[in-house]
């Protein structure tokens, strides 16, 4: 409808976000982080966290921590505050996740926490961590949007980057170092719309939204996202 009036758009489509973890990390904070990050509104939130990409060195304490806190959290009707976790918006997304999370583990992912449809009322869907997973797997190449979280192990920073640009999206990124010198190299180099260095994404109307390569085009928000709907006119005049 937009090409047919040649109206300008702006489009903010999937996401796969890498959530880097290096060895210097403060790892009490980073997975607190990485359960708010991936699992806030049961994992329906396009700047999620989703692919954690976590240095060889803290790899096993990062996945241990971080499934204990997984497990802590409550499920049931979100109506209740008692409960973080609530249902998927709708059975198919319930379906198409569960299938990705299963056609992971035949790739070779090791399931770490759930994988399983609720039985019930409602779009339930158990949160679930993948671990072990590789750049050719499913849980890696498709966007996760609901409660599914997949580990990666990088050797060191240069690795975990790459891993983290080994992808067609491109929305946004997090990095969690103490070193933050290599957090301004890693943010230079992620191809992201935006990076995040120890703290979750957020929105904020002063800064921009939007993603690069699939995840989309333009962007939302600060004064650029006001200057994507606004026809630019130049008025040269000279003077003689």
């Amino acid at each position: 409808q937009a090409g047919a009036a040649l109206k300008k758009t702006v489009l903010e489509l999937g996401g796969s976000d890498p959530f880097i973890v290096l060895a210097d990390a403060d790892l009490d904070e980073a997975v607190k982080s990485a359960v708010t990050g991936r699992y806030q509104n049961t994992g329906q939130v396009c700047m999620a966290a989703k692919r954690f990409i976590v240095e060889a060195s803290i790899a096993a304490e990062f996945e241990a921590r971080f499934s204990a806190a997984v497990q802590a959290l409550t499920m049931g009707d979100p109506l209740d505050e008692k409960n973080y976790l609530g249902p998927m918006a709708r059975f198919d997304l319930r379906d198409e996740l569960h299938n990705q999370v299963q056609q992971s583990l035949r790739e070779g992912a090791r399931l770490v926490l759930g994988g399983e449809k609720i039985a019930g009322e409602g779009n339930y869907y158990a949160p679930t961590i993948l671990s072990d997973v590789t750049t050719e797997m499913t849980a890696f190449r498709e966007e996760l949007f609901g409660p599914v979280a997949a580990i990666a192990i990088a050797r060191d920073a240069d690795h975990a980057l790459a891993i983290a640009n080994d992808s067609e999206f491109g929305l946004s990124a997090t990095v969690w170092t103490s070193d933050s010198a290599a957090a301004d190299r890693l943010a230079d180099r992620i191809e992201t719309g935006a990076v995040f260095i120890n703290g979750n994404g957020a929105s904020d109307p002063r800064v921009t939204i939007g993603g690069v390569k699939k995840s989309g085009y333009g962007r939302e928000l600060s004064h650029f996202g006001v200057h994507e709907f606004c026809n630019i006119q130049t008025v040269w005049k000279n003077r003689r």
